[in-house]
């Protein structure tokens, strides 16, 4: 069930605990840097295309089939770049999902929050300090 204040729809704690195991920012993470190596591979096959025909031109290659060389690889790295942002835009909009009910019960509940986070930087600290000794 949703909570309604000021006209934004947030979980209740019953439903934050479904929804978070669902996705993971890690595993969001790992979706985009598989998407930028693909992309990465594909703009490292495209211009290792465009050195192979640049290398197998003949000395007769008259610059204008130079230009068309480059210009189809510009094109290339254009769409790649178009891709790329689209990929972030997607990735930082699915993080925001995520990370607004965590913003929202924080500014709902501040003093458990502080009380939260205070008790895991004293467990942490204590942890540390164990293993300093």
């Amino acid at each position: 069930m949703l909570n309604t204040d000021a006209g934004k729809s947030q979980p209740d704690n019953k439903e934050w605990c479904v929804i978070m195991p669902k996705d993971t920012i890690e595993q969001m993470t790992e979706k985009g840097i598989s998407e930028a190596d693909h992309l990465k591979n594909q703009t490292v096959e495209a211009l290792e295309e465009a050195a192979r025909k640049l290398r197998s031109a003949d000395m007769s290659t008259t610059g204008e089939d130079v230009k068309k060389i480059l210009h189809g690889v510009q094109h290339q790295m254009d769409q790649y770049k178009e891709e790329i942002g689209a990929k972030y835009h997607e990735m930082e909009v699915e993080y925001q999902k995520k990370v607004e009910p965590v913003e929202h019960i924080i500014c709902d509940h501040p003093i458990p929050a502080v009380l939260v986070a205070l008790g895991f930087g004293f467990l942490f600290g204590m942890l540390i300090s164990r293993s300093h000794d």
